[in-house]
């Protein structure tokens, strides 16, 4: 089962996901309201605390979330630069934000993370950070991708660690997923990978990236 809390004043889009049994859960990009996705987890054995990057906005209660759960934090490593970077002035106390530790896993290009009987396949797609990841179910047919994608745009690449040469890269390498796959973003609503490579004008080359 696939939750999408929208939290805090940027409506970022935190995931819960919860294998077939409906027993065990992860949750991704805990950026803002705490509590809120502590109640949504409620009832269920919470594994692991993923993050597709570490801008603050997606790390932003990782630390309240693991002081209450105790469970380890994933993230590649090439954006612990960034877990401290508020990015803009007061952005930490607009999102409410707790101190985001390191990650107790590194998280790289082909591994995998089981919780119950669900499974999630690491995909490195660097360039909105150096460190963005996505997260692939090819069983159940879904991708969460942060802000690496969003329905008809992409991520931002003018913030530290950003790159348009990267992010052109790892787009090509989200469009080689079946069409059919539900891409869950990091902001804004769902979609799929078939109509992105129909209609969104970064993927189709209208937009030029290195311009955005």
């Amino acid at each position: 089962m696939i939750k999408v809390l929208t939290v805090g004043p940027i409506e970022e889009n935190t995931v819960i996901l919860t294998d077939k049994s409906n027993k065990f859960a992860v949750v991704i990009d805990p950026g803002a309201e705490g509590e809120r996705i502590i109640k949504g987890i409620e009832g269920l054995e919470s594994v692991f605390i993923l993050a597709t990057h570490g801008h603050l906005d997606h790390v932003g209660q990782v630390g309240f979330i693991k002081e209450k759960l105790n469970i380890p934090f994933c993230m590649n490593k090439k954006d612990s630069f960034l877990i401290s970077n508020e990015l803009f002035t007061g952005f930490s106390t607009m999102l409410g934000a707790y101190p985001c530790p390191e990650p107790d896993i590194d998280l790289k290009e082909g591994d995998t993370i089981e919780f119950g009987d669900s499974r999630l396949e690491v995909i490195e797609t660097p360039g909105h950070t150096p460190g963005s990841v996505c997260f692939y179910n090819r069983d159940e047919g879904y991708v969460v991708v942060g802000d690496t994608l969003f329905k008809g745009s992409v991520g931002r690449t003018d913030l530290p660690g950003g790159d348009p040469d990267l992010l052109m890269e790892s787009l090509k390498k989200l469009t080689k997923l079946p069409d059919e796959t539900v891409v869950i973003c990091g902001h804004g609503p769902k979609t799929t990978i078939g109509e992105e490579k129909r209609s969104n004008p970064f993927i189709t080359g209208r937009f030029r990236l290195d311009l955005w």
